[in-house]
């Protein structure tokens, strides 16, 4: 897969500063963007994110500079470039694995649940495994289609209410050749609720993590971690 244009432009600076002192400044917009052939809108993206990061530092007028207390030579943190795959949709009751889920949404054992259940990958390296539970009738008030652009997490947080938790697990049979992980491998499996503006319970996830490709750190724990970074 392709990088995007502007991820090329924070390779070539960051290779550009290396070993240059802080507080240095940086090529121009116009100069760098005539080396590479790239427009100076995507060049200013590539600029931005190096601010962000702390690698870099703007002074007003004055330009861009190596920011201080950085090591030139560090790495560039890349932003993801996620894609989800859907493994299955199905209908599950009467199991030991999702009658938690089932008192979640104060259901009895025979009482169905919806089930969506994919792979987080970036690029071609997994990320984690997602397992989806809502209730039938709000599958049913989508088509097939539409279910993967609906479970959108981050908009549907955004929305609602979610709280979550984090455990420490071995990884299902099941979900270890999709990460790519031996069997029995302990993970991280973080549960989350995300509820309506009305409180109700809308969403039960069960996410298994990857153990080598997801750093959980102090700005994403949540209310009641059992773990840490």
């Amino acid at each position: 897969m392709a990088q995007p244009k502007y991820v090329q432009v924070m390779d070539f600076l960051q290779e550009d500063i290396q070993g240059k002192p802080p507080q240095t400044p940086i090529l121009s917009e116009r100069e760098i963007s005539q080396r590479l052939d790239i427009s100076r809108m995507t060049v200013r993206k590539a600029i931005e994110e190096l601010c962000r990061q702390g690698i870099l530092y703007r002074d007003g007028n004055r330009g861009t500079f190596i920011a201080p207390h950085t090591a030139a030579a560090a790495p560039v943190e890349k932003p993801r470039q996620e894609r989800q795959r859907v493994l299955f949709l199905d209908s599950v009751y009467e199991s030991a694995n999702v009658r938690s889920v089932q008192k979640a949404f104060h259901l009895e054992d025979h009482q169905r649940l919806f089930r969506m259940v994919r792979l987080v990958l970036d690029g071609d390296t997994p990320l984690r495994v997602e397992e989806i539970y809502t209730l039938p009738e709000t599958a049913m008030d989508k088509g097939l289609n539409e279910l993967e652009s609906f479970f959108q997490l981050d908009q549907l947080r955004s929305s609602g209410q979610s709280r979550w938790d984090l455990h420490a697990a071995l990884i299902p049979p099941k979900y270890s050749r999709l990460l790519e992980v031996r069997q029995g491998t302990p993970v991280i499996c973080r549960r989350e609720q995300i509820r309506s503006s009305d409180g109700s319970l809308f969403l039960y996830i069960n996410t298994w993590l990857h153990p080598d490709n997801v750093r959980i750190t102090s700005s994403t724990m949540p209310f009641a971690a059992s773990v840490h970074p």
